[in-house]
């Protein structure tokens, strides 16, 4: 096990510390050897994804918007398609999320990992749902709490699953801890943004580096926050007992 392990108790009293570029250094160390599989994961989701929102699309007849006086109309019918179809798609993007995290703490990652997180479908999803309506929430009443909220509930949905938190407690840990630290988490996040960015320009080349480079790196902060334990739905509680609600101010 890794050394620089956080755990709940430290991260919502803050008590962790970790710079951008430390972060990134051992990120980029990590994408070596896992890569293709990442990109294959990636793959797999992109086509699920594109079926599932492409089939709901047809069903409820809805077609693009070009003029820019409908642009509100389709923003609203593209989040409403998203929402149904997020049944399908959400516990894969987590699975994706997590062979990340797997990678970030020097275990093995298999392709299939990414569809076991279906036995938490309908608590991920509305977790999500409720994120998304917040900090959409935020972004309508002012740019910088919608800002501040997207980072703060960026760890919601992974420790649902690696610390068994219901919705509510895995909000309010993730925000309380990410808070301690927010401009060094926005900091990564930005960076691995504008990496991300400049990556595709080259016919999207970059982005078989810059992908798997973005998951490992939410994975590295992860651990060095919370810490990590287990990354399976269908492991045992047996040290995950902890109420939610132990460490919600």
């Amino acid at each position: 096990m890794l050394q620089d392990q956080g755990s709940l108790e430290k991260a919502v009293n803050g008590d962790y510390n970790f710079g951008v570029g430390e972060v990134l250094t051992e990120a980029w160390e990590k994408v070596s050897g896992s890569k293709l599989k990442i990109i294959g994961a990636m793959f797999i989701y992109v086509i699920i994804a594109t079926l599932a929102t492409g089939l709901i699309s047809l069903f409820l007849d809805a077609q693009p918007y070009y003029d820019a006086e409908q642009i509100f109309e389709g923003l609203a019918v593209d989040t409403i398609v998203g929402w149904i179809a997020s049944p399908v798609t959400i516990p894969i993007s987590v699975g994706l999320l997590l062979l990340g995290y797997a990678r970030a703490n020097d275990e093995e990652i298999r392709l299939d990992t990414i569809f076991n997180y279906y036995v938490l479908v309908w608590p991920l999803v509305f977790a999500s749902i409720l994120v998304t309506v917040l900090t959409y929430i935020g972004f309508a009443l002012l740019l910088l709490p919608g800002i501040y909220l997207s980072i703060a509930y960026s760890f919601t949905l992974p420790l649902m699953v690696d610390k068994k938190l219901d919705i509510w407690g895995a909000m309010e840990v993730s925000r309380q801890s990410v808070t301690k630290h927010w401009f060094t988490i926005f900091g990564v996040n930005i960076s691995l943004m504008l990496l991300v960015m400049a990556s595709a320009i080259p016919m999207g080349i970059g982005l078989i580096w810059s992908i798997p480079l973005l998951l490992i790196a939410q994975g590295v902060m992860y651990r060095k926050i919370f810490g990590w334990n287990v990354h399976d739905p269908l492991v045992t509680e047996q040290d995950q007992e902890l109420s939610s609600t132990d460490y919600i101010d």
